[in-house]
């Protein structure tokens, strides 16, 4: 264990610090939040959503001058849903925990409920910490946790309906400054 580190966000609340091989993790619960972006399904159990044009979707709502109403400050998520399970249909949604219900229409709008998750930094040196390759994009590295972190520190990772989320911090230009990997967990094995 290692000192609590300080929430990122207005609706978390950081319950454990770790160190792993170096590695920060943090155990957080999310309370109840509403959610602002763009949303897709796959069609089956077995594919992904049509991820681009997901991302035309909601580019598109840029381009059309639309922003959602009382935005996180900074921040943008993608989530990932049902990539724990393949009982249900993965979806994908781009977008921002807002604090208002009044949004643009175009928006797609989601309360997620209140859960557990590990937060993980994603950089290289957590990669080099879980022994894996530096992420590179495309679905997110939830098996850092669900394979390596979460067992180790007595957890493990349910067919949950609450997502793995990639969630960003954007500098004043734009550019990305961080990114943290959130994957749902619960006590035991």
């Amino acid at each position: 264990m290692s000192p609590l580190q300080e929430p990122l966000h207005r609706h978390e609340t950081v319950l454990e610090s770790y160190t792993v091989n170096g590695a920060q993790a943090d155990l957080v619960a999310w309370e109840e939040s509403l959610w602002c972006g763009k949303q897709r399904y796959a069609a089956d159990n077995v594919n992904e959503p049509d991820i681009e044009k997901l991302m035309e979707e909601f580019m598109a709502l840029g381009d059309a001058e639309l922003s959602p109403n009382q935005p996180e400050e900074g921040w943008d998520v993608c989530m990932s849903f049902n990539y724990l399970s393949n009982q249900r249909p993965s979806g994908v949604f781009f977008g921002f925990l807002v604090e208002s219900r009044d949004q643009p229409q175009g928006f797609d709008q989601i309360w997620l409920p209140p859960g557990q998750y590990m937060r993980v930094p994603v950089t290289e040196e957590t990669a080099r910490a879980m022994e894996e390759e530096p992420w590179q994009g495309g679905v997110p590295p939830y098996q850092w946790v669900s394979e390596t972190l979460a067992p180790r520190l007595g957890f493990h990772c349910p067919d949950s309906s609450l997502p793995i989320v990639e969630y960003y911090r954007h500098q004043s230009d734009g550019n990305i400054n961080g990114c943290w990997l959130y994957v749902p967990v619960a006590a035991g094995k």
